[in-house]
């Protein structure tokens, strides 16, 4: 069904008639860019929330119309808009695009956003139709990873999405975002936008205010969000206290080896309740669908002994970390490593697998797997000075090298860069703000 009014409700967000605030350009646009002109499928952007999906999305269509398509071959349509709630049916995804089609693009081809498409039913099902009508169209979809990524989305469009996971900023967008272009920093620059990279963390908003007391109060609003609406009321929860409980003693394990058995006797201890293995095991997959927890499994070709060794857990901001934990001096070292965690997943994406690895007497923090084999190893030492704790990580990293047959292995400091031979093998040595610029 036409109907008139609804154009007038999504105009304002559209490039038809004005120039639209797509934000600060991200390093990941040009690969959606790449991942958009596949045929046959639809475009998904998931992600935490406040990521920046959005702004991502409408720079892809203000891409699209710098490579030569007009402005009326774009379509971007907010399900969050409260206007458009009046008209939240079963039918309202017929009546957008059939008003679009009339008013604004009659037959040529379209790129059409559905931003936050999960508050509509069906959308799934509408989506998998226009694919199969061949329309002339290359649909895109953004929403925040538990509400979209879900099993009856599997189900429907299996073989007709292609998903793009978008994390906060890169260290490189991180100082694009701060206007700072250069290549080269004093110590006590380095020093300092490290810090404030950890200390606040990355997603845009916390970047671009200037004052800290607004970075706090967001990224506490970010992080009770994403347990409130990502997880609670999404799987329509009843214990409260208890999932935020849980949620705290996950947090508290950042850059450390958690198990259900771990936080059950920590949950005990703390609230003097009980909670059934089977249903913590589930919460811990909604903070993993929520995108608020990264888990990396033991590297293990033995099934068994994977499912036994605890995963080590990483939260998708270190803003986050803080915000709830307090403690950023105590914490310097975990951090350091939760920080290289995110930007190994984002690097890594479907490609490669990450894993941590261990033996008795020490401990590997990542493990790159592409294919079938390990690829790479990365160690991360905040404090390289103490002899007794270098020696400890260089032993650990070659008796994983000699395991794995590698010739090389990484260690990421907080300022010492060298590289070494022992034993054959060839040990680098890299602060973490030149690592995280490569």
């Amino acid at each position: 069904m036409i109907i008139k009014e609804l154009l007038d409700i999504i105009a304002e967000l559209n490039f038809w008639y004005r120039d639209q605030d797509i934000g600060i350009e991200r390093e990941e646009l040009n690969e959606v860019n790449k991942l958009v002109n596949m045929k046959n499928v639809a475009l998904i952007i998931s992600g935490v929330r406040r990521a920046g999906k959005t702004c991502l999305a409408k720079q892809l269509l203000k891409k699209k119309i710098e490579e030569g398509i007009k402005k009326e071959q774009t379509l971007y349509i907010n399900f969050e808009d409260k206007k458009l709630e009046p008209y939240l049916n079963k039918d309202i995804l017929d009546n957008l695009y059939e008003t679009y089609r009339y008013y604004i693009n009659k037959r040529d081809f379209a790129y059409i956003v559905l931003d936050e498409v999960q508050n509509v039913d069906g959308w799934e099902k509408w989506t998998r139709m226009m694919l199969e009508k061949k329309e002339n169209i290359k649909i895109i979809i953004t929403g925040s990873g538990s509400k979209l990524i879900t099993p009856k989305l599997a189900s429907i469009l299996t073989g007709r999405k292609i998903t793009y996971e978008l994390f906060p900023l890169s260290f490189k967008d991180f100082l694009k975002f701060k206007k700072i272009n250069k290549g080269y920093f004093t110590k006590k620059e380095q020093e300092a936008l490290i810090r404030e990279y950890i200390e606040f963390g990355s997603f845009p908003l916390t970047v671009l205010t200037d004052e800290i007391e607004q970075k706090k109060y967001f990224l506490q609003e970010v992080y009770d969000d994403i347990v409130t609406k990502d997880i609670m009321f999404r799987y329509k929860l009843r214990e409260e206290a208890i999932l935020r409980k849980v949620a705290y003693l996950t947090m508290s394990n950042f850059s450390s080896h958690v198990s259900i058995r771990k936080i059950r006797n920590s949950l005990k201890n703390i609230m003097k309740s009980s909670i059934s293995p089977s249903t913590l095991s589930y919460y811990l997959e909604y903070f993993e669908r929520s995108s608020l927890f990264l888990f990396f499994p033991i590297l293990s070709y033995k099934i068994k002994e994977q499912m036994q060794y605890p995963k080590k857990v990483y939260c998708i901001d270190t803003g986050l970390i803080n915000s709830v934990i307090p403690k950023f001096s105590e914490n310097i070292g975990r951090l350091f490593e939760n920080i290289v965690a995110i930007e190994l997943r984002r690097r890594a994406k479907k490609e490669k697998e990450i894993y941590y690895w261990k033996d008795s007497k020490g401990e590997v923090d990542f493990v790159i797997k592409t294919g079938l084999k390990p690829s790479a190893l990365i160690q991360v030492c905040y404090n390289i000075d103490d002899k007794k704790t270098k020696e400890h990580e260089i032993q650990a990293l070659l008796r994983a090298m000699q395991e794995f047959k590698l010739k090389e292995g990484l260690v990421i400091t907080e300022n010492y860069e060298a590289e070494e031979k022992i034993k054959g093998k060839k040990i680098k040595f890299m602060p973490l703000w030149k690592w995280l610029l490569k």
